[in-house]
């Protein structure tokens, strides 16, 4: 059989963010990850995109063409980069943004901003 005979099957129905969904192997599933996708022979394919139009096969070697290597951030643990022997600095936190009264420039605080005018110019600085 050529490789231009063989397909994936889509579920069109969702993504995972911009991940397609494809069928997983025996129809046990979708996934994103093509090394656990079902291959279909043509026959195969059409016969599951007559079943339901959101199935959708898509060539193999079009696809195969497509893909990218990614790491999907729930797979992977920080301790593992401890045990490496490389150690993490805490990151540091981020300043406080400071709110500037847009009539006379001056710092206000966080209450001064929600509640009141500026105290020095009366500006409205409320959103």
């Amino acid at each position: 059989m050529s490789v231009n005979e063989l397909f994936y099957l889509q579920d069109s129905r969702s993504y995972v963010g911009n991940d397609v969904l494809w069928w997983a192997w025996h129809g046990k599933g979708y996934t994103t990850d093509l090394r656990k996708a079902h291959v279909y022979t043509k026959e195969e394919a059409q016969s599951m995109h007559d079943a339901r139009s959101t199935d959708i096969p898509w060539p193999k070697d079009y696809i195969d063409a497509k893909t990218r290597p990614a790491v999907d951030m729930q797979y992977i643990k920080r301790k593992e980069v401890t045990r490496s022997g490389i150690k993490l600095v805490k990151p540091r936190a981020a300043p406080a943004y400071k709110f500037h009264c847009s009539g006379c420039g001056r710092f206000l605080n966080d209450a001064d901003r929600y509640s009141h005018d500026c105290s020095n110019c009366g500006a409205d600085n409320r959103p």
